[in-house]
């Protein structure tokens, strides 16, 4: 078995670079897939992981747009 680089309630800082055929936005966890109910594309977002599946895992966003000045 494969180690995925995300566990359950873990957050993460993801880019949302795509959005899924459902309008759900797309980050990546080490080329691992983070689906993100509500984010938009090209926002960044603090994501706490929810559920984690065999190709991809599912967050929810707990805080967004942070300004790294």
């Amino acid at each position: 078995m494969v180690q995925k680089p995300v566990t359950p309630g873990e957050t993460h800082v993801l880019v949302i670079t795509e959005l899924g055929a459902e309008g759900d936005g797309i980050g990546y966890v080490d080329d691992f897939t983070v689906v993100v109910d509500g984010a938009t594309l090209g926002e960044t977002v603090r994501v706490e992981i929810t559920e984690v599946g065999p190709t991809f895992a599912r967050g929810e966003v707990v805080d967004s747009e942070f300004g790294f000045d």
